[in-house]
């Protein structure tokens, strides 16, 4: 974000890379326009925040956090999702909704992570970069506050339905292939600072969405849990304004979507 922020304000691409300890033409390379992508970067959102036209993409963004990464080490930003086995269609409408181009990806099966996406696209992959999703969701440290506020139950509900290890729609499958309305917990995790800012944000929208975070045995990671009333309120919060959501999620955009117009 400085680096968009000192080239606003007229530094040239070797002054900037002399600050930050990287070279001119990496500068040049972080800064050039992504075309093929329509997942805008936390700068470009700081520029244009509003309209309708970020609900889906924001949404995938949230997707992505909670399921996938980058490998932004690699030439090419290959993104890679884990994934649920009714999910993978759902993919195929998340690169047609964020690219421009046909771009290459395939689905495999990994014996450590399940079903998993890679999705070489470049632009996207480095799109996605800016937001810091490059390590395993579970210590996501996405900039949550960068979000508008109009577009955070977008986020909300994609990151909710990206999960494949935890409630509602991750875990034990049978149960939650299509989780129900009834449901009385919803679990996101990452890191602690990305988790507490999130906590935080959604508190202002309604006291009602009341979640705590709790820390995991594992290193950078935490949980933010939702019960019982809470979990309700996420998900009424989520679910408001449905305009991109998994066809798992089918039971809880009758319970908690708009009312049909007569």
């Amino acid at each position: 974000f400085r680096i968009h922020e000192e080239r606003d304000a007229g530094l040239s691409p070797s002054q900037i890379g002399a600050r930050h300890e990287i070279s001119g033409v990496a500068v040049q390379q972080f800064l050039r326009a992504r075309a093929t992508t329509t997942l805008p970067t936390p700068f470009e959102l700081s520029k244009n925040s509003h309209g309708r036209v970020l609900a889906i993409p924001l949404y995938w963004l949230g997707f992505i956090t909670a399921s996938g990464r980058v490998y932004h080490r690699t030439a090419a930003h290959p993104l890679v999702l884990s994934l649920d086995t009714e999910d993978l269609e759902h993919v195929r409408t998340m690169v047609a909704d964020l690219l421009r181009t046909h771009p290459t990806y395939e689905f495999c099966y990994s014996s450590r992570d399940g079903h998993q996406a890679y999705i070489r696209e470049r632009d996207l992959g480095e799109a996605v970069t800016h937001w810091g999703v490059t390590t395993d969701p579970r210590e996501a440290a996405l900039p949550v506050d960068y979000i508008p506020g109009a577009a955070l139950p977008h986020f909300v509900r994609g990151l909710i339905e990206g999960q494949v290890l935890h409630p509602p729609f991750g875990g034990r499958k049978r149960v939650n292939a299509h989780p129900s309305s009834r449901v009385r917990r919803v679990t996101i995790p990452g890191s602690s600072r990305f988790l507490e800012a999130l906590r935080r944000r959604l508190r202002d929208a309604s006291p009602a969405i009341n979640g705590e975070v709790v820390a995991t045995s594992a290193p950078n990671a935490a949980l933010l849990n939702f019960t019982g009333p809470a979990a309700l309120a996420v998900l009424r919060y989520a679910y408001r304004d449905p305009v991109r959501c998994s066809p798992r999620a089918d039971k809880l955009v009758k319970a908690f979507g708009p009312a049909p117009s007569s």
